[in-house]
């Protein structure tokens, strides 16, 4: 692919996606060690669960300042600056027992995490060239997932206990500023001195911000609820965990052939193509739950349909901004996304305890239909690219 896109923009590109891919593995493996060494101290699942939260509501009430930081710091330096901080301070977890003291540096997490996650997709669209940017959002996808899943992977082999766990994670997450060492400067501004504010890119991308609060909604929920929805619906364990398994897989390694798609097909016809396969992959659960094979490929096109939301709403603000307008776009995408990784599982919850089990997959579907049936009736769909 460096051939394909040219060695110049290859420079450009390859060292942050493969910052950002190192950044996911260092995530997938602090979430879950957080979480058990906060359980193993004794602490109550509400506390644990709060721990986690926090670096989401810090991404959330922060991320109207973030283009404006990112602004003066320069690209390449704000990433650098989320990695390195973000490391320091998972390592910094490790010689704290107070509870207090975590919080604080968890949601410091989530102001350094945002900085990095805005700065390199703004990058990424801003450096990506028109015929092949599907392409390249769909490998940042891919190589994001593939950190977040291998995480757990890591921490298997480090253990919970004691600090090798902390600074294995510390290491990796500092780990992604040097592939940033080969992008020479800052990488500083790229536009105007006046940012925007983050929340007009709403009413100029619509369905690109519904896009991402889709996925983070959607694909949390899912991981959080279907080894609920396996139990309640007669499977065992194993196979639970396997449905869950392959949601994951195909959420990740669907995304380059949704990227090459999207640099071939218009990108609002491909956007109703990715929701239509969402709802009816969720309609053929029920019906092939005990069918391992077919309930295989359900669950992977699944999965790849949902982190397609993630793939087009993000391709999409390439298209459509530029300069700091990206970079408030790239926000705000971040924002609703993560709006959706905060509401998902407590929208899917309410719907399996208002019909077990299978109130879940009708939020699944519901959703989508409602995400197709607006496309349809605004003018806005209608007429221009999303």
């Amino acid at each position: 692919m460096i051939k394909s896109i040219g060695s110049h923009q290859a420079l450009r590109l390859y060292p942050v996606i493969i910052s950002a891919g190192v950044v996911g593995l260092s995530i997938g493996l602090t979430i879950p060690l957080t979480s058990l060494v906060l359980e193993n101290r004794g602490f109550s699942i509400l506390v644990v669960g709060l721990n986690t939260t926090l670096y989401s509501l810090a991404i959330l009430t922060t991320g109207p300042f973030i283009p404006g930081w990112i602004n003066r710091l320069g690209m390449i330096q704000s990433m650098r600056i989320g990695a390195l901080v973000s490391g320091l301070l998972v390592t910094a977890l490790a010689f704290s027992t107070n509870i207090w003291t975590w919080f604080l540096f968890r949601s410091i997490m989530g102001i350094a995490g945002a900085l990095h996650w805005v700065a390199s997709e703004a990058w990424i669209n801003a450096a990506a060239a028109a015929e092949n940017r599907g392409r390249i959002v769909g490998a940042y996808a891919t190589l994001w997932g593939l950190g977040i899943a291998a995480g757990p992977l890591v921490l298997k082999l480090t253990g919970v206990t004691g600090l090798v766990p902390f600074f294995t994670s510390g290491a990796i997450m500092a780990c992604a500023a040097l592939p940033l060492l080969m992008v020479s400067g800052k990488g500083g501004r790229i536009g105007d001195r006046t940012a925007p504010l983050v929340f007009h890119t709403i009413t100029t991308a619509p369905f690109a911000m519904a896009a991402g609060l889709i996925c983070g909604l959607l694909e949390t929920a899912a991981l959080a609820l279907l080894p609920l929805y396996g139990l309640h619906s007669g499977l065992d364990t194993a196979r639970t965990l396997t449905l869950v398994s392959l949601f994951a897989v195909g959420s990740f390694l669907f995304q380059p052939l949704v990227g090459w798609a999207a640099d071939r097909i218009a990108l609002k016809n491909l956007l109703r193509g990715i929701a239509v396969v969402a709802v009816l992959a969720v309609v053929m659960i029920p019906v092939t739950l005990h069918l391992p094979l077919v309930i295989g490929s359900c669950l992977f096109l699944w999965g790849g349909s949902i982190g397609g939301f993630y793939t087009l709403g993000m391709m999409h603000l390439g298209q459509r901004f530029s300069g700091t307008h990206l970079t408030a776009a790239s926000s705000m995408f971040v924002m609703a996304y993560t709006t959706g990784m905060v509401g998902g599982p407590f929208l899917g919850g309410v719907a399996m305890q208002l019909y077990d089990p299978n109130g879940l997959l009708i939020m699944m579907m519901v959703i989508p239909i409602f995400f197709l049936a607006g496309m349809q009736w605004s003018p806005k769909a209608r007429h221009s690219s999303v």
